[in-house]
């Protein structure tokens, strides 16, 4: 619980460092020159992205592993990281919220043996409501942003429990695995399977965990996830996997690493814990989405015309680097922004180094990264080269 709380506290820092560094100019901020040399940026981004660019130079081959320096010494990106292979175009999506989420629907995904199945959601709404009347007036959470709308329902058969919520969010629990699983969480060595690797003496993998989990979404129309992180719990006769993915379309799933977060944004992320014998807990915060358009296939940009962008951020400080600095990871993904009631995913660049790995860090260089406001997490629209988010 500690570890979660510092990372969420760590997660506020580092946004707030990156509005702070990302905005970062010479003195004279205001002057017309500055303005005139962003609008040359500008125009310089607009250049390389309508280059015709083959992927020739050393190091920018898709699927090699890039190694170099953008930038200076004194503002500078280093990024060391496996090139994925992405499409030649891939089109903008619009999610809107599901018409189908149904009785009939969650009743499959509870997948009761018990003839007893009974529709709690009266039960649960009129609970809520207790709760909230009992409240004081400074307790009473603040409203919130959600996709979708206020639709609510539950089902239970006394031991799983099965929910849909403003046709765009769903869950799952099995009272029984779950309170296995909680047993041990935490308590278990956690063995981060996506940094390093199958545990020799796990009782089932990874490959078998993520096989029912598509399984029971298979029920949602869900046929294919991106897997973000993958953790393996194991005492005496226990044994589980925690899986973190988004939804994923055409095999580009969705951002799942952000810092600060802001009233509006909408992150759409899931998490299940899988036992061999089945689903311990599933949650499907704002994934349940349909697609209701989609539009052309932009071309998607190369890594080194990404590399030329990101020398012209750096070049007029609208974006800050530390050269010592390794960013590990780089990978296409769809960006979610939120435009009510619907969710738009643009196809983005995401150059970074994974949260967890700077705080486990008790590396020097991590320290000055956060006094100095260097951007180590940054999403670059995959079609314009414009800077989506830094920090």
């Amino acid at each position: 619980m500690k570890k979660e709380c510092f990372i969420v506290l760590m997660a506020g820092i580092l946004g707030i460092c990156a509005l702070t560094g990302c905005r970062k100019a010479p003195e004279a901020s205001s002057d017309s020159d500055i303005l005139h040399a962003k609008g040359s940026a500008e125009r310089d981004v607009e250049n390389i992205t309508a280059e015709d660019t083959a992927e020739e130079e050393s190091g920018t081959d898709p699927g090699g592993i890039y190694d170099a320096l953008i930038g200076t010494e004194e503002n500078g990106i280093r990024i060391c990281a496996k090139l994925p292979t992405v499409p030649d175009t891939i089109p903008t999506l619009t999610i809107g919220k599901r018409d189908d989420l149904d009785g009939d629907k969650l009743k499959a995904l509870l997948d009761s043996e018990s003839k007893d199945v009974k529709d709690i959601t009266a039960a649960y709404l009129a609970q809520r409501e207790k709760e909230l009347s009992e409240m004081s007036e400074d307790d009473i959470p603040s409203e919130w942003v959600y996709f979708g709308d206020d639709s609510n329902l539950i089902f239970s058969d006394g031991q799983k429990e099965a929910s849909f919520a403003r046709n765009t969010s769903a869950s799952y629990e099995d009272e029984r695995l779950k309170k296995s699983c909680d047993a041990i969480y935490k308590k278990a060595p956690e063995i981060n399977v996506t940094q390093d690797g199958e545990a020799a003496s796990a009782k089932f993998s990874a490959a078998r965990a993520e096989e029912i989990l598509l399984n029971k979404l298979a029920v949602l129309d869900i046929t294919e996830i991106h897997l973000t992180k993958a953790l393996y719990y194991e005492l005496e006769e226990t044994a589980f996997y925690e899986l973190h993915f988004t939804p994923s379309y055409e095999k580009t799933g969705i951002a799942a690493e952000f810092g600060q977060l802001t009233k509006g944004e909408i992150h759409p992320q899931g998490t299940a814990w899988i036992t061999e014998d089945g689903i311990a807990m599933l949650s499907l915060e704002d994934c349940c989405g349909k697609i209701t358009d989609q539009s052309g296939n932009g071309k998607i940009l190369t890594f080194s015309q990404v590399t030329g962008i990101l020398e012209k951020y750096l070049e007029n400080n609208t974006l800050l680097g530390l050269s010592d600095a390794e960013l590990t990871q780089v990978e296409l993904v769809y960006y979610p922004d939120f435009q009510k009631p619907e969710l738009i995913l643009t196809p983005a660049w995401h150059i970074y180094t994974p949260l967890e790995q700077k705080i486990d860090s008790d590396d020097e260089v991590w320290n000055r990264v956060f006094e100095r406001g260097a951007a180590t997490n940054i999403y670059l629209d995959a079609v314009t080269g414009e800077l989506i988010k830094a920090e």
